[in-house]
């Protein structure tokens, strides 16, 4: 494996990696590199989970099927937000999440060969919305701008209530 591979699993590891960008010895790091990064954290758990909804959609029972839209419907709303911001900030966000994205769909896939995809997946997918939620709550925690501040809130204060809601569907 080559420095240049290694940069895209950790890239504080591959620093000295040809394409890596470097730092001055003197100067202090660019504590936006780590907000930026946090938050392109929660896009790829975001994009990971619109990976499972869509199959949870896809294998929905008829009565579960609008609650799996609309939590799918509230992600993509999200992850338009999220990569909308982070091109602005100059980072080209994932397009394919990351290998939890093919696992969440895969375990759906196959939990639907042995039960009805119903509310009766309902602990499941909040457990799943509770990984997301962390990821927010990480980026929000290392006191981002207010812009990116107010999106985050936003986003944890729809989730939250979405989580609420259908709880106890």
């Amino acid at each position: 494996m080559k420095a240049t591979d290694i940069k895209h699993l950790h890239p504080k590891v591959a620093a000295g990696a040809a394409d890596a960008p470097t730092q001055p010895a003197n100067s202090a790091p660019n504590p936006d590199d780590d907000r930026i990064h946090l938050i392109g954290e929660v896009h790829t758990r975001v994009l990971d989970t619109i990976a499972g909804f869509e199959k949870v959609v896809e294998k929905a029972e008829p009565e579960f099927k609008p609650v799996a839209e609309t939590f799918l419907y509230m992600h993509r709303k999200h992850e338009s937000e999220l990569t909308a911001y982070l091109q602005k900030c100059g980072y080209a966000p994932e397009n394919d999440g990351s290998f939890f994205g093919t696992v969440n769909k895969a375990v759906v896939e196959m939990r639907s060969w042995f039960e009805d995809v119903s509310e009766n997946i309902m602990d499941r997918i909040i457990q799943g919305e509770k990984h997301v939620l962390e990821a927010y709550e990480n980026a929000q925690s290392v006191g981002q701008t207010v812009e990116a501040n107010a999106m985050l809130a936003k986003h944890m204060a729809e989730l939250n209530a979405m989580m609420q809601k259908n709880a106890h569907v």
